[in-house]
């Protein structure tokens, strides 16, 4: 009998479905001001930076999400990360 975990990881390989693939694009400058404006009403209501810019753009990145290094910190990172450079 197969175990229906190695089915699973199966079917995502053969498919090109697995939940581990990494995001490979960059963000351009237009829509990351954007969000920076609209982030002003994201803290409003309780969100953490890193934690709004993640979940503005589909990203799972817990070293930012999570992050406890300040505004500062995680602007600096989301822009050598993230951000098209132009």
């Amino acid at each position: 009998m197969t175990n229906p975990f190695e089915q699973m990881v199966g079917h995502m390989v053969k498919h090109n479905d697995s939940p581990l693939q990494t995001w490979s694009g960059k963000i351009d400058r237009e829509e990351y001001n954007q969000w920076k404006e609209d982030f002003v009403w994201e803290a409003l209501h309780g969100q953490r930076y890193g934690q709004s810019f993640c979940n503005r753009f589909g990203l799972h990145d817990n070293h930012l999400y999570y992050n406890t290094g300040g505004v500062e910190w995680a602007d600096e990172y989301i822009r050598k990360t993230y951000i098209e450079r132009t």
